[in-house]
């Protein structure tokens, strides 16, 4: 039986279809289909003993390797409930087989090598001398030995304790803290602008109607499972569990694994790199081995705010269910071959991937295909999707899929209000918030470097920071940028400063930004530099290091960001550039803050920087600016003549093809790009409107509430007096009167 005591089994809500015909064995060879049941999950037959000894042999094994393979043999690994697992690779990013596979692209780094670039990483000569200086001036200082770790005192300044630095360099770096907690204060009128723009919290009672009552999510959380075993799952599914070397369920996993094989919905949060992908991805497939075997339709349908986490999250249903080949996957996304889609999805595949857009167009436009039997509806990163963004595209698939489905919603920063909530016809979900909101991994140690008015220098800091950080050995380092173009002309300068980098945004080509994740998950580019577009639930293993060139608009985001390292118990470390806004100083304000909470001063630190070497490298970037224009001008011509044999090639298919093209019935789009872009113009007005009247409203009240509490002047005091002198008047005249009447 599954772990937990429910008041009543009838709170189950069946939503897989139960199956009338015979049961099958699951203790059969592992290579026996699994056939269909009307057995419910958590009422599933037990393993036998040995089955349990086996997997306890397999778990034994499992923790060796991990022990000695992945990890530094320094590092003393913890089963704290992190998603622990040995020899995993991370996940593929295949996407499909493209049927134009053949399609050309420009050669950038083709096109910087002939500008005399990723030849030689300037500074390699001297780069050794560089090290040693640097290294001997650390020791002076009274630091660690390793030559990374030149943090500045009293933590970039704001309240942190110092960490690898003696007092003893304090004449630069004391005036520095005391100047940045100065300029760190805040004015009375950005305090009363910043209190003012905090979201007003859900009241008791309306969480009371809309959440299931707190004692299940309390017992939810409260629950906790050493081994998979204990969840009650089938064998195809623990065997599937095995093969990814997954060692013991994470607290989310163990958590809302039983809560979910029971059909309730549920509204689950915890840190980046903690297991909610297989926290839900677990009890679909244990579901679906239930389902009628003989009726094809599609009952499970996940949303991801981008395509790269959908193909991630396809491949870990996949390689879940490798044991059960009665459970077939659909990936709906855009940028890849649209015909393969269209033919995958006709079969109508059990478990659908998809971005909202494109599923929408699949329902539109592709044959025999519909969700009109969808009976889960998964929401990833759920927090993005409620945003403005999504809002016409989720309001539609909500029409347009059945009402009476088990909906789950998981997210890092899982701080979505009630009414955004509504809208998804959730029934009573049980709340898991399994980590402290709004928290970084516990073995991130977070970094900042004050840029103050050097904004200039930040390529050559970010070229310093890279060499510096990736001198020893090869690691994985992610950059991330605030705009498309800044990642692209990035590229180009540490190209021409012989680093080869790859870039990951929205300007790409859905082929192009497979290959830079690729490519960055082998190695073969350590260096990948991207916009927020890669900061949501991508998960590949071992990344070093993150680094901020632009400060993020919010600190829900910084987490995502930061989110990419020290993903399942393993350390890691984030490198942010903050200037001098205060958007840039108030996410370093809850990152010091949420640090100081759970008593982990020490992991929130600053970095000093040798701004005169940065300096030497921004004048070879500087001499380099008609290079750069000259790369931007030949790249765009490339293009042209790309875009040109393309339209050649269009015009030659029509001709050729004419008929068959005409045959096919026309596409319909729900939305077109300027229907887009007028919906999302239209509902930042209405958020900024209710934004400004929710001011004007508390400024008001505040305005009243000084008004009632003002000082009085000589004339208010006169007019109390001459009040209280009447009153006591009054009292005495009626005593007198009371008097004269009774005699």
């Amino acid at each position: 039986m599954v772990a937990r005591k429910f008041k009543d089994l009838d709170d189950f809500v069946p939503t897989i279809s139960d199956s009338e015909n015979e049961v099958p064995d699951l203790e059969d060879s592992d290579d026996e289909v699994v056939k269909q049941t009307k057995v419910l999950p958590h009422k599933a037959k037990k393993t036998k003993k040995n089955q349990s000894k086996q997997q306890h042999d397999v778990k034994g094994e499992l923790v060796d390797e991990d022990v000695h393979e992945d990890l530094n043999p320094g590092f003393e690994f913890e089963l704290d409930g992190s998603e622990v697992t040995s020899n995993f690779d991370g996940w593929n990013f295949e996407g499909d087989k493209r049927a134009n596979e053949g399609t050309k692209d420009v050669d950038l780094d083709g096109i910087i090598r002939r500008k005399g670039g990723l030849v030689q990483l300037v500074g390699t000569e001297d780069s050794a001398s560089d090290v040693g200086s640097e290294d001997n001036d650390t020791e002076n200082e009274g630091s660690d030995e390793s030559d990374d770790d030149n943090l500045a005192m009293d933590g970039f300044g704001m309240g942190t304790s110092a960490v690898g630095e003696d007092a003893s360099d304090g004449n630069d770096g004391s005036s520095d803290v005391e100047e940045e907690v100065e300029e760190s204060e805040l004015s009375a009128a950005e305090a009363a602008d910043q209190k003012l723009e905090v979201e007003e919290e859900d009241s008791d009672d309306a969480k009371a109607a809309f959440y299931a009552p707190d004692e299940e999510s309390s017992e939810a959380r409260n629950t906790v499972h050493s081994s998979f075993n204990s969840l009650s799952l089938s064998r195809p599914v623990l065997k599937g569990v095995g093969a990814l070397n997954y060692v013991k369920p994470s607290p989310i996993q163990s958590a809302a694994i039983p809560i979910a094989l029971l059909g309730k919905d549920i509204i689950a949060g915890a840190v980046t790199g903690s297991g909610k992908t297989a926290a839900y991805m677990i009890p679909i497939i244990e579901r679906l081995l239930y389902k009628p075997a003989q009726v094809a339709s599609t009952r499970v349908i996940v949303l991801t705010p981008t395509r790269e986490l959908a193909i991630q999250v396809s491949d870990v249903g996949t390689k879940l269910a490798k044991f059960v080949s009665t459970i077939n996957f659909g990936l709906a996304v855009g940028g890849l071959n649209l015909r393969q889609q269209e033919q995958n999805l006709r079969s109508r595949p059990d478990v659908v991937i998809a971005t909202p857009g494109r599923l929408i167009d699949h329902i539109r436009n592709s044959a025999s295909f519909n969700v009109e039997s969808v009976e889960i509806l998964v929401i990833d990163e759920a927090d993005r999707m409620l945003e403005e963004g999504f809002q016409d595209e989720l309001n539609e698939i909500m029409s347009l899929i059945p009402s009476k489905r088990q909906t789950l919603l998981f997210s890092a920063t899982m701080n979505a209000k009630i009414n955004q909530l509504i809208s998804l016809s959730l029934k009573k979900p049980i709340k898991i918030m399994i980590d402290p909101p709004r928290q970084a991994a516990a073995k991130l140690t977070q970094e900042f470097v004050r840029i103050r008015k050097r904004e200039d220098l930040k390529p050559a800091l970010l070229f310093h920071l890279i060499k510096r950080l990736d001198d020893q050995a090869q690691k994985r380092i992610v950059v991330f940028v605030a705009r498309k173009e800044m990642a692209h002309k990035l590229r180009i300068i540490l190209g021409l400063l012989g680093m080869k980098v790859a870039e990951l945004h929205g300007s790409l080509s859905q082929e192009q930004r497979l290959q830079s994740v690729n490519g960055f998950k082998s190695l073969e580019i350590p260096v990948l530099i991207c916009t927020d577009l890669a900061s949501r639930g991508l998960d590949i293993p071992k990344i070093e290091f993150v680094i901020n060139f632009d400060m993020p608009k919010s600190y829900e985001i910084y987490l995502h960001r930061v989110g990419r390292t020290a993903r399942a118990g393993r350390e890691g470390r984030s490198v942010t550039f903050v200037g001098e806004s205060s958007q840039d100083r108030n996410v370093v304000k809850s990152a010091i803050k949420s640090a100081e909470e759970n008593n982990k001063q020490d992991t929130v630190v600053g970095r000093m920087i040798d701004w005169s070497r940065v300096e030497e490298i921004n004048n070879f970037i500087s001499n380099k600016d008609d290079t750069i224009i000259e790369i931007l001008e030949e790249e765009k011509q490339e293009k042209e003549i790309l875009r040109a044999e393309m339209e050649v090639r269009k015009g030659e298919n029509m001709l050729k093809h004419k008929d068959e093209i005409s045959a096919r019935p026309k596409r319909t789009w729900f939305q077109s790009e300027a229907e887009k872009k007028n919906s999302k113009v239209i509902n930042a007005l209405s958020k900024t409107k209710k934004t400004i009247n929710s001011k004007k409203r508390k400024r008001l009240e505040a305005t009243e509430d000084r008004a009632r509490s003002y000082k009085k002047t000589k004339n208010d005091r006169s007019t109390d007096q001459q009040r209280t002198y009447a009153k006591q008047r009054a009292k005495v005249d009626a005593k007198k009167k009371k008097k004269r009447a009774r005699t």
